[in-house]
């Protein structure tokens, strides 16, 4: 399926499509719960986490883009509604910080717990994350089946409500 197939998929959410968004839908043989929102640049990794998502019992969809500025608009139009927000921080048009900062000015999406999912291990970028009320910050690993434990323990942790922000 290519990505315009699924942009064209999403719509149920959306009066328009939704630029460098993917979709999954939920499968009937699953049990759901989580809405997530994932916000990063990088097409494999985007590639890699829906598909670790989209797999996982706890998630009902997946919305996926690179536009965290349209992604900011829909949100505070209530278009798109989040239960967990997986983030990038070095992105070229709004990077993860400002959108975080942005986001918490839309006081329904307050409580969202909101991850940062990124490569950078730099520690004052592990101290800004926190002061900026992010839930949690996950390095991106090397390795698909690590990528798939960290983000199974992020689902499961916002799933049972342990995250406010």
């Amino acid at each position: 399926m290519t990505m315009t197939e699924d942009v064209a998929q999403s719509t149920a959410w959306s009066d328009r499509p939704w630029p460098g968004a993917q979709f999954e839908p939920r499968s009937p043989n699953r049990t759901w719960s989580l809405n997530v929102l994932l916000i990063d640049d990088d097409a494999a990794d985007t590639h890699l986490i829906l598909n670790v998502l989209r797999r996982h019992p706890q998630v009902s969809t997946a919305h996926a883009t690179d536009a965290p500025e349209f992604a900011l608009r829909q949100l505070a139009m209530g278009r798109l509604k989040p239960d967990l927000v997986l983030l990038d921080i070095h992105m070229p048009r709004v990077d993860g910080f400002t959108f975080l900062h942005e986001m918490r000015q839309i006081p329904t999406l307050e409580p969202v717990p909101v991850v940062f999912l990124t490569t950078s291990r730099l520690e004052s970028d592990v101290i800004r994350a926190k002061d900026a009320t992010a839930s949690s910050y996950v390095v991106k690993p090397e390795s698909y089946l690590e990528l798939q434990a960290r983000l199974n323990g992020v689902v499961r942790q916002a799933a049972a409500g342990r995250w406010g922000h």
